[in-house]
């Protein structure tokens, strides 16, 4: 089953998963109201009443992404499951000015996948204040082309209609430091933020970037078997591109670390435009995600029940050549993990007796 769809609930008083009536029956939405509050930063107001069902004084239930080992791994590095959250966004991209015969990042296109991303994550930000959080994890994220483009060549000169959207769970964290009020959101598994946990270290913040990037007659006039070196020139200038930008954000959030970090890179082939040219474009599309930790303040080393080296991990500074390597510790953190989670449960028996 995909993980998106493992949702536990709770509904206290009765079984797990037991439907209850509502208190009164919910008032009608005034949906004018609830897009002015979309528009000036907020939340809709059908999912302020989602919330207050599961994370509010009368609360009845609770829902969460987690699967069962995340679920019991949370608990076991100090997190009080609160409610599941989500944001998301569908985004116009506008006309683009003709870029044909150039080579670079084509920005407003760049812009736009990044303004998306921030304002669907700006939403389960948002969300998870709400329901007093400390930090949302176990972030899934989505993000596909609704509506290709029709102008230009192969549709990529604006016209776009872009979603993104991103689903976690809401947890009391006491022991992840911020400021009163802003939630860490992280994509980090129950898995990891509890590995991170046994060995003092605290998320800090969700890390995304993405760039476009376009080159100019990259293709079409090669016969023998030779490398594209425009294409793979363009391939490590997008990524540097986003990388440092990156890098920039978990600066900015306090980081020591970049850890989970994944890069998506793809490339195509489009027309470069002009009538009766041989020559292609290319296309390069870098998408990157991952959190920001660093050393719980305070925080000594301890003796731990698995490696230091838990998560392939990105130092802030390291040369762009380096790479840390954690393959060798896998089974070690695998076996750790199923031990906290044997614990997990028997003390829950132990409980219920």
């Amino acid at each position: 089953m995909s993980r998106h769809h493992r949702h536990h609930a709770k509904a206290p008083g009765g079984a797990p998963g037991e439907a209850h009536a509502p208190a009164s029956a919910r008032p009608p939405i005034d949906y004018r109201a609830s897009l002015a509050r979309l528009q000036s930063g907020g939340l809709p107001l059908r999912a302020e009443q989602r919330l207050a069902d599961e994370a509010g004084p009368q609360r009845r239930l609770f829902t969460s992404d987690l699967s069962v080992s995340e679920f019991l791994l949370a608990r076991g590095a100090g997190c009080e499951l609160i409610s599941q959250v989500m944001g998301s966004c569908i985004y116009h991209v506008g006309q683009i000015p003709d870029y044909k015969g150039k080579t670079g990042e084509i920005e407003i296109l760049s812009n736009a996948h990044r303004e998306s991303r921030r304002k669907a994550l700006s939403r389960i930000f948002e969300e998870a204040r709400l329901v007093n959080a400390d930090a949302v994890v176990g972030v899934r994220l989505r993000d596909r082309m609704i509506t290709m483009g029709s102008r230009g060549k192969g549709g990529d000169d604006g016209g776009e209609v872009l979603e993104f959207t991103v689903v976690g769970t809401a947890v009391k964290a006491p022991w992840i430091t911020h400021p009163p009020g802003h939630p860490i959101v992280t994509d980090l598994s129950g898995q990891e933020l509890w590995a991170l946990a046994q060995d003092g270290f605290e998320p800090t913040g969700f890390l995304f970037e993405f760039c476009r990037y376009h080159v100019w007659h990259v293709a079409g006039t090669d016969s023998g078997s030779v490398e594209i070196q425009g294409a793979s020139q363009a391939v490590d200038a997008a990524r540097d591109l986003a990388a440092g930008r990156l890098l920039a954000q978990a600066q900015a959030f306090g980081s020591e670390f970049v850890v989970g970090s994944s890069a998506s890179i793809s490339a195509k082939e489009v027309p470069c435009g002009f009538r009766s040219c041989e020559r292609h474009d290319l296309d390069v599309d870098v998408s990157w995600f991952g959190t920001g930790v660093r050393r719980i303040p305070g925080a000594h080393e301890k003796g731990r029940p698995v490696p230091p080296l838990l998560l392939s991990m990105m130092p802030l500074g390291r040369r762009r050549t380096a790479n840390v390597e954690a393959e060798d510790d896998s089974r070690d953190i695998e076996i750790a993990a199923e031990e906290a989670e044997e614990a997990a449960l028997e003390a829950d028996e132990a409980l219920g007796e």
